[in-house]
């Protein structure tokens, strides 16, 4: 890197930090030789500046601008006029790139339509809008899904309740899905789940607890499961919902490194994000991968060398953006050149023969 130390300036939550233990981060940046400067976004943001990287993690503010909160759009309205008055800073990650992860089913049709693998597949899904129970199994129908199904709430952020799931085994109990939601088969994967982390081109694998598998007796038997996907998935859950039989547990599949390696790489290029999840199950019986949710700037829980890879990232960008500014002197530099040799090259032929 040059002599010239690269500031990152950073929005995080305060909570955000202290789960990441951004200590360390700041320590690892420091040894790098940049430097990490937190970023107020109630202040004049050009008095702040300059920053080399705007690392953030808006997700939350985002939405709620898209809902017509008036502070948030406010805050959004603000950081947009400094990044636009700033195009050569490197953005971790574009406004437009996360906002597409907000609403759930606009994120699986954008799966749907690039996911092109007899290996991995996304589950039907549906947004259901509708009071009316009968016109939803209409749409349930229509979509291909069966009981049990998986209902999500259709934004992924600007709530706490964005988290809070449930189960809906029958007909009877469709009325319990609290609108607007998405409707998602639910697939059997022997209760567990597997958190890809990305950062970049570097990715990790952390397996965790997840919800058994449900059959047709489990239709007929069991009502509407609530939980919480943190709640369940979180590393060391003991969950009951999480208990599989010794006949599932022989059903196990271990992941296959080069199939996570494809998927990493399409969600990367689907979505045009650096710092990604994708929440992955493998269907038991066809071994089967299912992508069955995908969040910006996840938790990295069990990523061992999550800032090194993060650090490293944001150097690979600057390297690049100093590398094509250069490029793009050169080549403007010798257009220039030329066009002064051509206007040398009219002079003398204008000139008088003696």
């Amino acid at each position: 890197m040059d002599k010239e130390k690269s500031i990152i300036g950073y929005w995080i939550s305060e909570k955000k930090q202290q789960k990441l233990n951004w200590k360390e981060f700041k320590n690892i940046c420091e040894q790098k030789g940049f430097v990490l400067k937190e970023i107020n976004l109630d202040s004049n943001l050009e008095s702040q500046g300059p920053f080399h990287v705007f690392l953030h993690k808006l997700t939350d503010t985002l939405a709620l601008a898209e809902s017509g909160d008036q502070n948030a759009k406010r805050i959004v309205t603000k950081a947009q006029e400094y990044l636009y008055q700033h195009p050569e800073m490197i953005l971790i990650d574009p406004f437009e790139n996360v906002k597409n992860l907000n609403n759930r089913q606009q994120s699986y049709l954008m799966l749907h339509k690039e996911i092109k693998s007899s290996d991995i597949f996304v589950p039907n899904t549906i947004q259901l809008k509708s009071e009316n129970a009968d016109e939803n199994l209409k749409y349930l129908r229509s979509a291909g899904i069966k009981f049990p199904f998986i209902s999500k709430p259709l934004f992924a952020h600007g709530s706490s309740d964005a988290h809070k799931m449930m189960i809906i085994f029958n007909e009877k109990d469709l009325m319990d899905c609290q609108l607007p939601c998405v409707a998602q088969d639910f697939i059997n994967h022997n209760a567990v789940l597997h958190k890809v982390f990305i950062v970049g081109k570097y990715f990790h694998v952390v397996e965790r607890p997840s919800l058994r598998n449900f059959y047709p007796i489990d239709c007929e038997q069991l009502s509407t499961l609530f939980f919480s996907s943190h709640d369940i998935s979180k590393s060391g859950s003991k969950s009951q919902w999480s208990v599989i039989s010794k006949e599932d547990q022989a059903l196990r599949i271990e992941p296959n490194h080069k199939i996570i390696q494809y998927i990493v790489a399409k969600m990367t290029k689907i979505f045009g994000l650096t710092l990604l999840g994708v929440d992955v199950v493998i269907e038991n019986h066809t071994g089967k991968y299912a992508i069955i949710d995908v969040n910006v700037f996840p938790g990295y829980d069990g990523y061992p060398h999550f800032f090194t890879h993060l650090i490293d990232t944001i150097t690979n960008f600057i390297t690049e953006r100093r590398v094509n500014h250069n490029l793009d002197c050169s080549i403007l530099k010798k257009c220039n050149e030329e066009l002064d040799s051509g206007f040398e090259s009219d002079d003398k032929k204008k000139q008088p023969i003696k």
